[in-house]
């Protein structure tokens, strides 16, 4: 009888259950990460951890991934989070979760609000095996979850082979986004375990037989597993020991051979399958057997140590074993059993994308049955897993050929798909592989749709309109596909020709687009449209189509129109729109987007909460990693740097935009100007003002061209004057001057572009008069760093005037203001000037930057978040109460973790209630929005 000890595996264990333990101590969380190879008996150690963390209390799911699992969408969490006795999750909460996994983010953020719930009853462990096999949005789900549950006694722990696979790669020094974690890799076994092993095995001190095979193994506990289980079936058979096989594989072969036919075809069905099975499950992959034959046939195989139970379901007992049984197939056997399962899991409703795998598999030239799957398969996989989707058409392209059925369909959804995955490279390539096997004109122009799409992507625009252009001159293509290339093309010369001729087509497509009633060309013709009036300043215009886009295209555009009202000085309006769309979260996708977390940083940005605006930007960097998505990532990172900036923490500022100056994976057309903004600005602080002159040049010279949105982005204009004025370059302060005034004639009754072209034009002459009513103007703008800057410029010209008393008032105004967002060197440079004028006083605190670490080191809203937490709230509960996202308030969590040294929400919460106890902590009233 086998004895369930886990011998050799002591200081393993013991570093496992130190995790445990601290978190049902201090409720600190962690990562376990269990490595080794395969048969090391990593299932074992973690086995063995979920059994000591059930003991000590915890709530455990576990689940173990399968590589044909790859497919479906969260299992492997979806698994974990219903399994044992006391699911994580209710069969409701489960139901709901379900509904989500096409919508990715959704899925993460309802998953960590249950989660949190149930952390805050009891400790959790959540263990899944084999990492490398989970698919792409369980490993988007377990890169975000850990982070975003910081603080609560949730212990994360996954088994590996090695650290190749992504998630363990990305988790170096000791922690993983501030998690910790405790990697365990397992060594082969000495002699002395295994022999220990042996003795438990057979009840008595192995013989120097047996000694001699164990020490074979190289220490590898499920290879000594089956010498000891041959030896007993040995024994109890009165075979000799010596007749037990020492290669595993050859033993493989052997148990099979001696099986019954019928029993050998269904463990290498089972092998092929890949993932445990019920009996209906066999008794369909052997429809020519009756059931009750299936059963016996089911009772060999488990009897010959193949398989084993799991719960209501049968598998192999170890991956060795199915794996050494798929080795050893033909390959025609292994095609015609991977058809075999394909069908079986077709007919049984399972769905194209669990039967994907075994149609790659078993899939061979002009097999239209494998090509139908994968089609099938990848429009399910579309929406949650595009990445998944490309996979899964490629594979099916690859299976046909142009004089097959359907191939034109299928390579025009090919370079679709991918260019929805954004894959853009890919998506090109495949198009000009289709063009070059001389399709029909209307499927090569209809190829060339979808290869604008992700030439758009690229910022391949002339090659893009070249194309185009090449498939118009033919005059044979169909209505509906002119207006969508018609769109397209519209689309690419918004950034490669000047914003006049670009206006005459966008203006023209849409028409088409009208006209055929056609929806991809009229989402296409309008967004060319938005994009244009947004790159030529043209913000009530860009307004005016992002709006009929949302009725086009829903919610997919409203950060866009969201950022619009921004440029309008309609915050009222945006933050309406953004505070709905956080309410929506729970139902809509759109709402927790990276675009919309862009969204929201601005928001905050331009109205003055700098702290919210950098938890949110540092949010987003992290969420565009985890998506790929690195336009929104750039954008947040030079927020971020800017951050630094207003500190006067130059070093960190550049540091932090280093890395993206070369990045390759965006185009320069989308990252160019906003590095080239922050790398002339760096200059100009660092006090190298020819070189921001000689950076920012090309970038002002071109600016009336209208094919970027910089320019008309409110506040750079007085920054390029002032550069100009401190370098002695009459001309690009005149441009500056100039694009600021074309601003104002463009957004009419906007009060930051009337105030702005007032105040560079009066910075530019030195008109204090101008300066005067650019001050007036801008007392109505929302956005108090505009304020702030035109009162300093006003002050310090009245100050050289001569009017010395009006002087001061505007720039303790301006010192004021800049006090209040938090902009350090500008309220210096500020109080400088007062002193210069004579001003002695100390209005405003400026000796030291704030700490890094400690209670003082706290912002304003952390101290907000600090005091919610400690007393119990969920991330989605002060989320709601602060008008924050969860993701946010995760992060400024996490911020406050490290400000103060806590690992956990009970450690916080005690150090605040000590805190309030001294007789000279704050009281709970000094915590607030920032």
């Amino acid at each position: 009888m086998r004895v369930r000890v886990l011998r050799g595996r002591a200081g393993p264990m013991s570093s496992a259950l130190r995790v445990v333990r601290r978190a049902k101590r201090s409720g600190q969380g962690g990562i376990l990460l269990i490595t080794g190879a395969a048969g090391i008996g990593k299932t074992a150690v973690l086995d063995a951890v979920r059994a000591e963390a059930g003991s000590a209390g915890f709530v455990v799911g576990a689940s173990k991934a399968d590589e044909v699992d790859r497919v479906s969408p969260g299992l492997p969490v979806l698994l974990a989070l219903r399994s044992g006795s006391q699911p994580l999750l209710s069969s409701k909460e489960f139901e709901d979760v379900v509904t989500l996994v096409d919508q990715p983010l959704l899925f993460v953020d309802r998953i960590c609000a249950l989660l949190e719930e149930a952390a805050s009853r009891s400790p959790v462990l959540l263990a899944i095996d084999d990492l490398p096999w989970i698919d792409r949005l369980s490993r988007l789900a377990l890169r975000v979850l850990p982070a975003r549950l910081a603080g609560l006694p949730i212990v994360w722990a996954f088994t590996s082979r090695d650290r190749t696979d992504r998630l363990a790669e990305e988790s170096p020094g000791g922690s993983f986004y501030g998690v910790p974690i405790e990697e365990i890799a397992l060594n082969p076994l000495d002699l002395t375990a295994l022999l220990e092993i042996a003795r438990d095995w057979l009840g008595s001190a192995p013989g120097a037989g047996t000694r001699r095979m164990l020490e074979g193994v190289a220490g590898t506990p499920f290879f000594a597993v089956q010498i000891l289980e041959g030896i007993a079936r040995a024994r109890a058979q009165g075979r000799s020991e010596d007749e037990v096989p020492a290669e595993f594989v050859a033993g493989v072969r052997r148990q099979l051979a001696v099986l019954p036919s019928g029993a050998a075809e269904l463990v290498r069905l089972a092998a092929v399958l890949g993932r445990p099975f019920g009996f209906e499950d066999a008794a369909g992959l052997m429809a020519d057997q009756p059931p009750a034959t299936v059963s016996e046939l089911i009772e060999h195989v488990t009897a010959a140590g193949f398989f084993e139970p799991r719960g209501a379901l049968i598998a192999f007992r170890h991956d060795l074993v199915r794996e050494t049984v798929c080795a050893d197939l033909s390959d025609g056997t292994r095609r015609r059993l991977h058809h075999r399962c394909a069908r079986h899991l077709l007919d049984t409703g399972h769905g194209a994308l669990s039967a994907a795998p075994h149609a790659v598999a078993g899939g061979r030239s002009a097999d239209g049955a494998a090509v139908a799957i994968l089609g099938a398969a990848a429009d399910e996989a579309l929406a949650s897993m595009p990445d998944t989707a490309g996979d899964l058409i490629v594979s099916a392209l690859a299976l046909t050929g142009p004089d097959q059925p359907g191939y034109w369909e299928l390579g025009i959804r090919c370079v679709d798909i991918l260019s929805r995955a954004q894959r853009a490279t890919e998506a090109v390539h495949f198009a000009d592989s289709l063009l070059g096997k001389a399709p029909p004109v209307e499927e090569a122009a209809r190829i060339e749709v979808f290869a604008a799409r992700a030439l758009w992507l690229t910022g391949r625009l002339t090659e893009s309109v070249g194309r185009i252009d090449a498939v118009l001159s033919t005059g044979q293509v169909s209505a509906p596909v002119l207006a969508r290339l018609r769109a397209a093309r519209a689309l690419a010369v918004t950034r490669a020709e000047p914003a006049e001729s670009a206006r005459v087509e966008a203006e023209a497509a849409l028409a088409l687009a009208r006209a055929t009633d056609d929806r991809p060309a009229l989402e296409t013709s309008l967004l060319a449209l938005a994009e244009l009036a947004k790159n030529s300043g043209r913000h009530a215009q860009s307004l005016f189509y992002f709006r009929e886009l949302r009725t086009v295209a829903g919610a997919a555009y409203l950060p866009a129109e969201i950022l619009v009202l921004h440029l309008l000085d309609r915050y009222t309006e945006a933050q309406a729109l953004l505070d709905a769309a956080r309410k929506d979260a729970e139902s809509q996708a759109a709402a927790v987007l990276p675009s919309m977390a862009h969204a929201r940083i601005w928001q905050d940005f331009h109205g003055g909460r700098l702290e919210d605006a950098e938890a949110s930007a540092s949010a987003l960097v992290t969420l565009g990693a985890e998506l790929g998505d690195r336009v929104y990532e750039l954008d947040a990172v030079s927020v971020l740097s800017t951050m630094e900036l207003y500190r006067g923490d130059l070093a960190r500022a550049r540091a932090l935009l280093t890395p993206y100056l070369t990045c390759t994976e965006v185009d320069d057309d989308v990252r160019g100007p906003g590095l080239i903004l922050m790398r002339g600005w760096l200059a100009a602080v660092e006090g190298d003002v020819a070189q921001a002159l000689t950076v920012l040049g090309p970038l002002l010279y071109s600016a009336r061209e209208g094919r970027s949105w910089w320019p008309w982005w409110p506040g750079w204009m007085p920054v390029f004057a002032r550069l100009a004025l401190a370098g002695g370059d009459a001309r690009f302060a005149e441009e500056a001057a100039v694009i600021a005034e074309e601003g104002a004639a463009r957004n009419p009754g906007v009060p930051t572009f009337e105030g702005l072209a007032l105040h560079v034009r009066g910075l530019v002459e030195g008109d204090r008069k101008l300066l005067h009513a650019a001050a007036d103007v801008l007392r109505d703008t929302p956005r108090p760093t505009v304020r702030a800057a035109v009162a300093a410029d006003l002050g310090r010209a009245l100050l050289a005037e001569g009017h010395r008393d009006e002087g001061i008032v505007h720039l303790e105004r301006a010192g004021q203001l800049y006090h209040d967002i938090g902009i350090g060197p500008s309220l210096l440079a500020v109080q400088e000037t007062l002193r210069g004028a004579g001003v002695r006083h100390t209005k405003w605190a400026t000796g030291a930057a704030r700490p890094r670490t400690g209670w003082q080191a706290l912002t304003r809203t952390e101290r907000a978040v600090t005091h919610l937490v400690g007393s119990g709230l969920t991330n989605r509960a002060v989320a709601d109460s602060l008008g924050l996202s969860p993701n946010t308030v995760g992060t400024h969590v996490r911020s406050v973790f490290a400000k103060l040294g806590v690992h956990s929400r009970v450690q916080l919460a005690n150090a605040l209630h000590s805190r309030e106890a001294e007789p000279s902590g704050p009281a709970s009233s000094s915590a607030g929005r920032g």
